[in-house]
């Protein structure tokens, strides 16, 4: 039996979900100060909620299938359709509604750097609001938890999809699907440059490439992302964002202003991304409801942060001591003295076999735990313990009474 995981399927070891936990818990935090309240849906949805949201391309990487009722349904693609269903069916929710929302999705997709097929998706929505406002906090905020999570040097880059498809009205053939299509092409310009994109579109049919290209380069900041670049200046954020005419994002749903974050010496995409989408929560409400958000993907976010080193002074290990014990007949000694430190709130186990004391050292240095109490035959007569520093190697004897601070900051 080959026990390894599907391909783009993983388990996540101690170390690895304790990084999870915190970039995790860090951006519920940021959500929280802006007033974001959390949201969860269903993994599964039904195939009809889920099909022609996304764009063609992306309808093919749904993971659809029958369940044993025969019912057609799929594994959540994003997190954003979700979002529209729960809208329409609670219309009583006071709106604007912010919600931010961090579960797990699937894709059918090739694997490779930073991309899954089973992935973390983080998102952040204001739900009923057109204001521009609206769209600025979600840029601030989404900059707000990069800094939380120890990211100094980053750009964002923005851009206006309903000014985009304007520039391309010049061009009266095109359909509004050849638009969609030439802004699929345009969305890899960062990856494969114009050239590339040029002879992608000139594939594709369209014989205009050059042109089309050239004149979407030559283009100016709408009307409403000069609102929000003025907007964003008065609130300090200036020189980390950047105009980029070529900016389309891959999915459809997209109506106006659009954003992606990058950060430096790191050439697997986007950190964040996201923008405004004003028809698609009405589409299934059956009203007309703006809204604007953005998403992390959380593994690319871990895989940056290692990259950058920006676990180095974050705990990644939950136990702050190991009390051992010398033998059974002190071993009441050793409980009394975890649920002594258990009930001060410091986070402790006892080592549960029964074995020498090196042996249970290495089992602390192993684990990265950082304190070992020994309570020996001396420490117990004299109503002692002796603290074992493994990150110095240096130890110390106190009283029992000493105990309850030392550990305290």
């Amino acid at each position: 039996m080959n026990l390894q995981p599907l391909k783009g399927f993983r388990d996540f070891l101690p170390e690895q979900a304790r990084k999870r936990e915190f970039v995790i818990n860090t951006l519920k935090k940021v959500f929280s100060s802006y007033g974001f309240e959390p949201l969860e849906t269903p993994s599964l949805e039904k195939i009809e909620i889920l099909m022609g949201k996304y764009g063609q391309e992306a309808d093919k990487l749904i993971y659809r299938f029958q369940d044993l009722g025969k019912r057609e349904v799929g594994l959540r693609y994003d997190l954003t359709v979700p979002l529209s269903r729960v809208i329409a069916i609670n219309q009583n929710l006071p709106l604007p509604f912010k919600r931010y929302q961090i579960q797990t999705v699937w894709r059918a997709d090739k694997p490779q750097s930073g991309r899954f097929r089973e992935f973390t998706q983080c998102d952040a929505d204001i739900v009923g609001s057109k204001s521009l406002i609206a769209d600025t906090e979600i840029i601030l905020m989404a900059k707000k938890a990069l800094e939380k999570l120890g990211f100094k040097k980053f750009i964002i880059y923005v851009n206006d999809r309903w000014s985009l498809f304007q520039n391309l009205s010049q061009f009266k053939q095109l359909s509004n699907q050849n638009k969609l299509s030439i802004c699929q092409s345009l969305d890899k310009i960062k990856k494969i440059g114009k050239d590339g994109v040029i002879k992608e579109l000139e594939e594709k049919g369209f014989k205009e490439a050059e042109q089309i290209i050239k004149i979407i380069g030559e283009s100016l900041k709408s009307k409403d992302l000069n609102i929000i670049f003025d907007n964003l200046k008065k609130m300090g954020l200036e020189e980390e964002i950047k105009f980029d005419p070529y900016l389309t994002r891959g999915l459809d749903y997209y109506t106006n202003m659009i954003f992606e974050i990058y950060v430096e010496n790191y050439q697997g995409g986007s950190l964040a991304g996201g923008g405004r989408y004003d028809t698609l929560i009405g589409f299934s409400a059956e009203k007309y409801l703006p809204a604007v958000g953005f998403s992390f993907g959380i593994d690319r976010l871990i895989e940056v942060m290692e990259k950058e080193n920006l676990f180095k002074n974050i705990p990644l290990q939950s136990t702050q001591v190991l009390v051992t014990v010398f033998s059974q007949e002190y071993l009441e000694n050793s409980l009394q003295t975890v649920s002594l430190l258990r009930n001060k709130g410091i986070s402790v186990e006892i080592y549960l076999n029964e074995e020498k004391l090196d042996k249970q050292i290495k089992y602390a240095d192993k684990k990265g735990i950082r304190f070992v109490i020994i309570l020996g035959p001396n420490e117990v007569k004299k109503n002692e313990v002796t603290i074992k520093d493994l990150s110095t190697g240096s130890q110390r004897t106190i009283t029992l009474k000493e105990i309850d601070n030392f550990f305290l900051p």
